[in-house]
């Protein structure tokens, strides 16, 4: 009697909690980087720099790559050397304006000339300056567009990179499940390609619900943790119960 009673009562149990379990549906995620960036030649010219490779870390404000600049160089040491010689005259001209042995004008237009040439060389500093691919935050090259020695056009990409840390998963949940969650509702994701759990809370569920599929975009912080997740891998929610 008591081994009968105590297999009705595992029954009762499984019984019990059998809704819990079926009510949980799981849903396929996507691992994404929360920074990620394609970075471009912002001026043409030859790419004479290109120091990094795909899978190589850079540190933020490293120079990635760089568009050369052997004529705007001449242009800028040109520049100082007249802005020099200019500086000189306008001293001049103010000493000889003091004895009356110059014109106002003459000392006017001196004065234009000098400050037209410091503002050509802000002008070639400022274009030298956009030759150069600096990395924007620390990052890891994930693909390379070009090869050094290949001409550059203005707006094209060069590398694209990624943040190394915190990752982020997406997944397009039915839009009555995903009304019913919150910011900050804790899940756990299952990465089977590592065979390990990963926590992580929603940040965000978009307010817009796809026509054909009646789904809505459901966005979650996820730590890395020491594990190996990497951006782009796959895994699975279980939402419900």
């Amino acid at each position: 009697m008591k081994y009968t009673a105590s297999v009705l009562g595992i029954i009762v149990m499984l019984l019990f909690f059998a809704p819990c379990t079926q009510a949980q549906d799981a849903y396929p995620v996507i691992f994404e980087a929360t920074q990620r960036a394609i970075l471009s030649a912002e001026r043409s010219g030859v790419l004479v720099t290109l120091k990094f490779d795909v899978g190589d870390s850079v540190k933020k404000g490293r120079l990635i790559g760089k568009v050369d600049t052997g004529e705007l160089a001449l242009q800028k040491k040109r520049s100082e050397f007249s802005l020099r010689h200019l500086d000189i005259k306008v001293k001049n001209l103010e000493k000889l304006s003091q004895r009356g042995l110059t014109t106002t004008d003459e000392l006017a237009e001196a004065r234009t000339e000098k400050d037209i040439t410091y503002t050509d060389i802000k002008i070639f500093e400022r274009q030298i300056a956009n030759s150069q691919i600096t990395a924007p935050f620390e990052c890891i090259i994930v693909r390379r567009h070009v090869q050094r020695h290949e001409w550059v056009t203005a707006g094209q990409s060069v590398v694209e990179v990624v943040h190394p840390g915190k990752l982020r998963a997406v997944a397009n949940i039915p839009s009555r499940v995903a009304v019913q969650l919150k910011k900050g509702d804790p899940h756990t994701f299952e990465v089977h390609d590592l065979g390990i759990s990963v926590a992580g809370t929603v940040s965000a569920v978009v307010p817009e619900v796809d026509e054909l599929s009646n789904t809505a975009q459901v966005i979650w912080d996820v730590e890395k943790a020491e594990q190996n997740l990497l951006s782009g891998m796959k895994g699975e929610v279980r939402i419900g119960g």
